[in-house]
């Protein structure tokens, strides 16, 4: 099991009156209705006993979407993608398999879902980042990403996951042009992906360790408990169009519902896609803004012996949705993602 399953976390419930919020997001303001079990009044106290779990008195919003899972191959042959500059377009991928599903929205989730317990976290973090600093020149951008950006990343992650140490090492600017093609396998790595997935495993995390500390740093981290957290901001507006839905881990069993894609020419050997299953349980948070960031569990060590078939998953699988309430109206969306390294005691 990814994170904790028996907990013991009294909850005193908040008091009726402040529960609806009228909230402004980008261009309108939205009136969000409380979420509350009509005529029953909450109670004083109430004891948190799982991941994922909410007060008896409150029923979480959902909305509907079509997510998507990596179909079966061209060829019958294992899922493969191939890096290597100008061979890009090289794999056997099929079309992708479509489900329609219902997605617990973390909004207004009481109590509040944590890194520590469900490995997702959502928290107001205004930024240094605006859309105007990814619209200029490709090395002014890279530039500012990767040291302005990057130790606002870091210091954010150490202060919600309590860790000793956090390292910025890698993004991603994620946006929906005119004429972008989501269900197009190519070019993936700069734009919303619809297939539901997981970066890293066991594996995968330890070979980015290495590349980014180096042997001799990255074997005294791998004497203590590390991982990977991603940080994930929308650009410029409000995300309605596609965006980032998150599973609860303890429904991800290796091998039973996961699939390798194996990559060619790349320092990593493969990523882990999801296979479709009726008992997956789907979150997101509604009308994420520029000004907050989606925090979530990419690989924990602590759960690294449970990496085989047969064993839940140590990082959270997710991916772009089709919400079927958000207008199309609404700006097309703009993200980036940043994951850090986290060491968690020194």
């Amino acid at each position: 099991m990814l994170f904790k399953s028996n907990l013991s976390i009294p909850f005193r419930a908040a008091p009726l009156g402040i529960r609806g919020a009228a909230v402004k997001r980008g261009h309108a303001t939205e009136t969000h209705a409380p979420s509350l079990n009509a005529g029953v009044p909450p109670p004083m106290t109430w004891t948190k006993t799982q991941p994922f779990e909410h007060g008896p008195w409150f029923r979480p919003g959902r909305t509907k979407g079509t997510i998507r899972f990596l179909g079966p191959t061209l060829d019958g042959k294992p899922a493969f993608l191939n890096f290597k500059k100008g061979q890009e377009h090289q794999t056997n991928f099929g079309p992708s398999l479509e489900r329609v599903v219902d997605i617990t929205d973390l909004r207004y989730f009481e109590p509040r879902t944590t890194l520590g317990v469900e490995g997702v976290d959502w928290v107001h973090a205004p930024s240094c980042l605006s859309e105007d600093r990814l619209l200029k020149d490709e090395g002014e951008v890279e530039a500012f990403v990767r040291s302005r950006y990057f130790d606002e990343c870091a210091a954010l992650v150490k202060e919600r996951t309590g860790a000793a140490k956090a390292i910025a090492y890698n993004y991603r600017h994620r946006r929906i042009e005119q004429n972008t093609n989501l269900h197009d396998p190519y070019k993936f790595s700069g734009k919303p992906l619809p297939n539901f997935h997981m970066d890293n495993d066991a594996a995968t995390a330890e070979v980015n360790l290495r590349r980014v500390l180096g042997e001799e740093e990255a074997s005294r981290w791998l004497g203590k408990r590390w991982g990977i957290v991603n940080v994930w901001r929308p650009v410029g507006d409000v995300v309605r169009q596609w965006p980032l839905a998150l599973v609860d881990s303890r429904s991800v069993v290796y091998g039973r519902d996961t699939q390798p894609i194996y990559t060619l020419n790349n320092y990593k050997t493969h990523f882990t896609a999801l296979k479709p299953q009726e008992h997956f349980r789907f979150y997101y948070v509604s009308n994420l803004a520029p000004d907050e960031a989606l925090l979530f569990v990419d690989y924990d060590s602590k759960h690294a012996a449970n990496t085989g078939d047969g064993h839940t998953a140590v990082g959270v699988a997710h991916g772009a949705f089709e919400d079927h309430n958000a207008p199309d109206r609404y700006p097309r969306r703009r993200s980036i993602e940043v994951r850090s390294l986290v060491l968690y005691d020194d």
